[in-house]
């Protein structure tokens, strides 16, 4: 087998980092690059994100993006801990954007040496506060169903393929039954 020449290595490893670049300003998710949690590089979408340009990210603690310490803390404590153990971390927090406002984010991070951290570690950002408002929506949404249904004055039942799947306790004292199970999967006529 022949020596690879070394204008042959240097080639491929200049279009090895073109593809990495390529895929870190196409990617529509935030990406960085932290070495002992100082930001050293971002992608346009991570700097969208936090509407810092990365001349004003680059260089800094990630604390800048944290509304609180408490927050920074445990990111860092819960992130490395689970790289520890798994060799990648991720977490949902809330980051300050430039502008003040908070956004929800879900972080993943991968260390570039497992074994040396301080050599960089990757990590996406994905803007989640759409989903977190939406969650909140549904809970919301499920608390006033509850309400509304536990304190009818109706007996209310609904029955999905012939049985019985939820009642409430006006139900239960109609049918002169002390729990739902006494009810629930079964059929109406049983």
């Amino acid at each position: 087998m022949a020596k690879e020449s070394s204008q042959s290595l240097k080639n491929r490893l200049l279009a090895s980092e073109s593809r990495l670049r390529s895929i870190f300003l196409a990617a529509p998710i935030g990406i960085g690059v932290v070495v002992d949690r100082i930001i050293k590089d971002a992608n346009d979408r991570l700097c969208d994100m936090t509407g810092y340009s990365l001349e004003e990210l680059a260089g800094q603690s990630a604390r800048m993006l944290y509304s609180t310490e408490a927050d920074y803390d445990y990111v860092g404590s819960e992130k490395y801990r689970q790289i520890a153990e798994k060799g990648t971390g991720s977490v949902e927090t809330r980051w300050r954007q430039k502008d003040g406002s908070v956004i929800d984010v879900l972080l993943s991070s991968t260390p570039f040496n497992r074994a040396d951290l301080s050599a960089g570690v990757t990590f996406t950002a994905l803007d989640i506060t759409e989903r977190k408002k939406m969650e909140e929506l549904s809970r919301e949404a499920e608390r006033r169903y509850r309400t509304l249904f536990e304190g009818a004055n109706d007996a209310i039942f609904i029955v999905k393929e012939g049985r019985f799947v939820e009642c409430n306790q006006k139900t239960l004292d109609v049918f002169g039954c002390e729990r739902s199970d006494d009810i629930v999967g079964h059929t109406p006529w049983e």
